[in-house]
């Protein structure tokens, strides 16, 4: 899913379907000054639910292998963003104990995969692949996301506190297992 589906389909909860004539958006008409500034924050609108969604309700887990030769690891030596540090398996796949620390974490020498969840990266294209958590994260989450952002940054905030409060009932459906679980039929005496 990118960026460009998901502001597809708020622009149409936030009642600006002409955005969806320019082509930055899949139209024939080139933007004008005032719909290139609503598409930018449109843009901005679905890094912050994208990364919301990410650190609060359903984070993005990362496992990577990672030469440890001083005992140090720092963290700007993972490949993406450290948000939690889950656990360090040693190469037979035993846990390893660690101390972490502001800007490295310290566990034993030698070849060791760091399991850890991650912040996702800020889109800065319309076409760009969005980081989101498997398919708890559906197309109308993330707009209905974008949509009370955009109002509040809008200055409408009675339609962004009634978008807000259609978000986190979204992601409280969104959260719940996908198993039902029935009671029995039983007969009453």
């Amino acid at each position: 899913m990118t960026a460009k589906d998901v502001i597809k389909h708020a622009v149409m909860y936030i009642g600006e379907g002409n955005l969806l004539s320019t082509t930055t958006l899949g139209g024939s008409g080139t933007p004008d000054d005032q719909q290139t500034d609503k598409l930018d924050i449109l843009l901005t609108c679905v890094n912050d639910v994208v990364e919301t969604l990410a650190l609060m309700y359903f984070p993005l887990k990362y496992e990577e292998k990672v030469q440890n030769n001083t005992g140090f690891v720092s963290f700007s030596e993972l490949s993406k963003d450290l948000v939690d540090l889950i656990k360090v398996v040693d190469k037979y796949g035993y846990e390893l104990g660690y101390d972490t620390f502001p800007t490295y974490f310290e566990a034993p020498k030698g070849e060791v995969t760091v399991v850890y969840n991650y912040a996702p990266a800020e889109v800065d294209d319309f076409t760009d692949t969005l980081e989101v958590a498997g398919d708890k994260v559906t197309l109308r989450l993330l707009s209905i996301g974008v949509a009370s952002r955009y109002f509040l940054i809008m200055g409408m905030y009675s339609d962004a506190e009634a978008w807000q409060t259609m978000f986190e009932r979204a992601i409280l459906v969104a959260s719940r297992p996908k198993t039902a679980k029935f009671i029995k039929k039983r007969r009453w005496f």
